[in-house]
């Protein structure tokens, strides 16, 4: 009861961000799992804010070992791995996003790692996505599979154990708090963990999600309640640079054939995955259909915002609050050294 929060909860649903803190006690850890390019980062802030505990990676970068709310971890994609206290972790939240965007995202993170910027700070040129992309996406859509699959597979008893989550409805004007209170109701039910107050979550979700948002800009744009954070095409990141990110009629086939196969598999039994993939794959189709000249660019978009020849150009809301003092959360493939399994194809990944 004495502890303090992250976000202390104001009244009238306000909040005040302070830092994360150990438990105190006895705590249940859920997985926070997402294939890489989803808002990792993002998501394990916001964790953190709502509980106003210590959230930890596969890696154990911060070494805070098993005193953490959440685990993030890419598993079983290359990225990422089970830690090794995984046999206790019976919870698991998942964030998935559409691929169009997730792969680039993640390819704009080698990008700044192989050339030494700063994560976040820059998007690749289009020849160099393009290059990759011809060596690595068709491989990243088959891995993007297997990490549903996996997480499915492994709750798949237990919905109420693994609730799924998209990053366009985490970072939704609209769908984006509401996002955030079943985040929080779920965290509640892990041993051990007591979240803000309901009430304050949107102001929690506003200050992690939308930091950039807080800051004041007589310049600024009011935001157009009206415009909707699902559109694949808009983008949202620090990131500078094009947002250019074409797929060949191959690449985008590949994509469908993966999320249809996934309906396939588990429409029957969870809702929320269902409507996420069937969102997924009809911007996929738009998009084939656009490259392979089926139909132009402006007839595929009813508020003529952007082609989904730029579908893929959003961008993960991906680094959140600043905590005083804090030294941000480490990308694990910058910060250690990856698993045996995987350290031959990381290397790739990161060679291009």
């Amino acid at each position: 009861g004495g502890r303090r929060r992250l976000s202390v909860a104001l009244p009238n649903g306000g909040c005040d961000i302070t830092w994360p803190q150990p438990p105190q006690g006895a705590i249940q850890t859920a997985y926070a799992a997402s294939y890489p390019g989803c808002g990792a980062r993002m998501t394990w802030n916001l964790i953190e804010a709502l509980t106003g505990l210590w959230t930890g990676d596969d890696w154990d970068n911060n070494h805070r070992g098993k005193r953490v709310v959440s685990v993030k971890t890419h598993y079983p994609h290359d990225a990422g791995k089970l830690v090794s206290w995984d046999n206790e972790i019976k919870r698991a939240l998942v964030i998935i996003r559409n691929p169009m965007g997730a792969i680039p995202s993640f390819f704009n993170h080698i990008y700044e790692i192989k050339n030494h910027l700063p994560i976040h700070s820059e998007r690749a040129p289009v020849e160099a996505w393009v290059e990759w992309r011809d060596k690595f996406a068709e491989n990243q859509v088959m891995k993007y599979g297997k990490f549903v699959d996996y997480w499915m597979e492994r709750f798949d008893k237990f919905n109420k154990d693994r609730p799924i989550f998209s990053y366009e409805a985490l970072t939704d004007d609209i769908q984006g708090p509401e996002e955030a209170i079943r985040m929080t109701q779920f965290l509640a039910q892990s041993k051990g963990v007591v979240p803000i107050e309901e009430e304050s979550v949107p102001c929690v979700w506003r200050a992690v999600v939308k930091y950039k948002d807080q800051i004041p800009d007589a310049n600024k744009r009011r935001l157009n309640e009206s415009r909707r954070r699902l559109d694949p095409s808009h983008h949202d990141s620090q990131r500078s640079g094009p947002t250019e990110r074409p797929y060949t009629p191959e690449q985008l086939l590949s994509m469908v054939q993966m999320l249809d196969g996934l309906l396939q598999k588990w429409s029957a039994r969870n809702t929320r995955l269902k409507e996420i993939l069937e969102g997924y794959l009809s911007d996929v189709n738009e998009a084939y259909l656009v490259v392979t000249g089926q139909i132009s660019p402006e007839a595929s978009r009813s508020d003529g915002d952007a082609s989904p020849h730029d579908v893929a150009a959003v961008e993960a809301t991906d680094t959140g609050v600043a905590f005083p003092g804090q030294i941000g959360p480490f990308h694990i493939i910058q910060a250690s050294m990856p698993h045996d399994m995987g350290s031959i194809v990381l290397t790739n990944i990161l060679m291009g």
